[in-house]
């Protein structure tokens, strides 16, 4: 099977029969050097020529306005091309294709004329709707996963990773293969700081792994040209996104006592969107807890990855756990409004009042960098991520921010109750 540049191990169950087709057609992510050439080939097709088209995409499809060419067109995955849309995520509403038709004196290299037959279109094409998720094959990825032997952490303390803002399937800069590789990178050098925290013996019992959101791209609707940009379809995201959580589980569970994977509801990951930034459901319809069920049930497979705690929210936009004496409240951090302090202050005084809540540490993320300020009661620790920067940003503000993986120790009797900050 042709590999894209995801990597073998996270490309089991996302290399679909459909994934396979456009990497053979150079369509997928690995093959963006060649756009340019594919737009320009994309002019001159067995269809003939194409001489001017218009195009009008939305959130639910689009519509092909104007289309002349020298050809009747009996495939239109050549005029999808043009536009840098992927042919394979659309269809073609059979009874909306419009056509008149008309001849034209063209001069030919001997001085005479001809009569040339020309033809215009207009049509209106639907985005595939793909649902489901490749649950055989991820169950076998569980059932067939042979843990290491190692030696646990003892230490009464946890280590807390936030795993934030991947937003897998953004086109942006190197594209869904560089994100990947950067958080195949993170746990890496995770990996390097267990081990040389288990040679001090300092190692935490407990590792709270929580998903901080935007786990996925979406498709539409965050930003105007989303839908050119993202180079995966939903299902493909989401596919992706349980396999590296998956990578992440399996990887670093055999080294705690206690696993407990948490989620935060996101904007990104919003599945019911209409046109709009927000759900025409409810906020529970989310992308973080589809992927926080789906691995709830395939850690059930292994008897190894029965101990592994999950804590999936409904609708709640924040998310709770103490962990070693320490209270700690998980938001992605798109609710926020006015000051950040003030939001804080007043979600803080409504969790203690109302759940009996008092919070030790607040992790947030959504704002895509590192940054770290204590505000008495508590610290705000927002979390760095992964994905491939934005123009958009930088080019508004000159700003930037390191990639990464946050992580960090907490526990009842550290300073604060908070150490060991780092960004991998």
């Amino acid at each position: 099977m042709p590999q894209c540049k995801y990597g073998d191990e996270v490309t089991r169950a996302t290399a679909s029969a459909r994934t396979t087709r456009r990497h053979n057609a150079k369509q997928c992510a690995c093959y963006r050097e060649h756009t340019t050439d594919n737009a320009k080939n994309a002019t001159t097709t067995p269809t003939g020529e194409t001489l001017t088209a218009k195009v009008d995409v939305t959130s639910d499809g689009g519509e092909f306005i104007d289309v002349q060419t020298t050809e009747k067109i009996t495939n239109w995955d050549h005029i999808f091309k043009k536009f840098d849309l992927d042919p394979e995520a659309f269809v073609i509403e059979g009874d909306s294709v419009r056509m008149s038709t008309w001849q034209q004196s063209k001069a030919l290299e001997d001085g005479t004329r001809d009569i040339v037959n020309l033809y215009s279109y207009r049509a209106r094409f639907a985005r595939k709707t793909e649902a489901g998720i490749n649950y055989a094959e991820l169950s076998d990825i569980v059932r067939n996963w042979s843990p290491v032997t190692v030696a646990k952490g003892d230490n009464p303390t946890t280590y807390v990773i936030g795993l934030a803002d991947w937003q897998l399937g953004k086109g942006e800069g190197d594209g869904t293969p560089g994100t990947v590789k950067r958080i195949k990178q993170s746990l890496a050098n995770i990996i390097e700081d267990i081990h040389s925290m288990q040679k001090h013996g300092s190692l935490p019992s407990t590792l709270l792994l929580a998903n901080m959101g935007d786990h996925t791209e979406n498709v539409y609707s965050s930003y105007a040209n989303q839908a050119y940009t993202a180079d995966l379809n939903l299902r493909e995201q989401i596919n992706l996104a349980l396999e590296l959580n998956l990578l992440w589980i399996k990887t670093l569970s055999p080294y705690f006592n206690e696993v407990i994977y948490t989620a935060c509801l996101c904007n990104h990951g919003q599945l019911s969107r209409q046109g709009g930034k927000t759900n025409m459901t409810d906020d529970a319809d989310n992308a973080t807890g589809l992927i926080g069920d789906t691995l709830q049930t395939l850690c059930k497979l292994h008897p190894e990855l029965k101990h592994v705690q999950f804590m999936i929210p409904q609708d709640e936009m924040i998310t709770l756990a103490t962990t070693s004496g320490v209270n700690v409240a998980m938001a992605h951090g798109h609710k926020i409004s006015g000051p950040e302090p003030a939001w804080l202050a007043k979600q803080a005084q409504n969790l203690a009042h109302r759940r009996n809540f008092n919070v030790d540490i607040w992790l947030l993320a959504h704002k895509h960098h590192a940054s770290l300020v204590d505000l008495g009661p508590y610290t705000r620790i927002q979390a760095t991520t992964n994905d491939p920067g934005s123009k958009y940003y930088e080019d508004m503000s000159g700003m930037y921010s390191r990639s990464g993986t946050t992580v960090f120790v907490t526990g009842e009797q550290l300073p604060g109750k908070w150490d060991h900050y780092r960004i991998h």
